[in-house]
């Protein structure tokens, strides 16, 4: 018989966080990711996520991407605390995100949807998220995506410096997902 392995979770350290001042401080938050980066144009993707119910904990969405990138399901799990923090996630592409969608739906049930355009930039190990959320505003995200021999306080440190960095104020950083903020908003 043979034994199937599992994969192990990735792995990263998020920050999320609110970006005051409108489209005026998006664009300044913009140019300050592009200089980090090393003057690279940030990747621009527009992403629509149905999310599910996940009875055993943590966070189940389908992530619809524009051709060519293939869409992805998307199952993650980590604290909702504000400031760096571990996310526990794996993902898998999707060549047929409506039939999956379907599925899940009919299995799992629809909580909601949430659009955005992602700004991505790249920085060392650390994916900068600039993100126009449909009906929520502006925000920013940071993924430091950890190796497998790196501990969390090693991401959390170069998480804080990039904050620093990038502006980023206590009072701007989110506790949960930009979906747990919709859902607040619209109730």
């Amino acid at each position: 018989m043979c034994e199937s392995v599992t994969p192990a979770d990735q792995r990263n350290v998020e920050v999320k966080a609110r970006i005051p001042g409108g489209s005026e401080g998006f664009e300044q938050r913009l140019i300050l990711a592009r200089n980090l980066s090393g003057s690279q144009d940030a990747q621009l993707i527009e992403q629509r996520d149905v999310f599910f119910e996940s009875p055993l904990g943590g966070r189940l969405k389908l992530r619809y991407l524009q051709t060519p990138s293939r869409s992805q399901l998307v199952y993650y799990d980590r604290p909702d605390v504000a400031g760096p923090k571990l996310s526990k996630f794996n993902k898998t592409e999707v060549d047929e995100p409506e039939v999956l969608e379907k599925i899940l739906s009919q299995s799992n049930g629809v909580l909601g949807v949430l659009a955005k355009r992602r700004h991505l930039f790249l920085c060392g190990q650390t994916r900068i998220h600039l993100d126009e959320v449909k009906d929520l505003g502006y925000f920013m995200e940071l993924e430091v995506c950890l190796t497998e021999d790196q501990t969390l306080e090693e991401g959390q440190a170069i998480a804080e410096k990039l904050s620093r960095e990038l502006g980023i104020q206590e009072a701007d950083l989110m506790i949960g997902s930009y979906f747990d903020a919709l859902r607040k908003l619209n109730h």
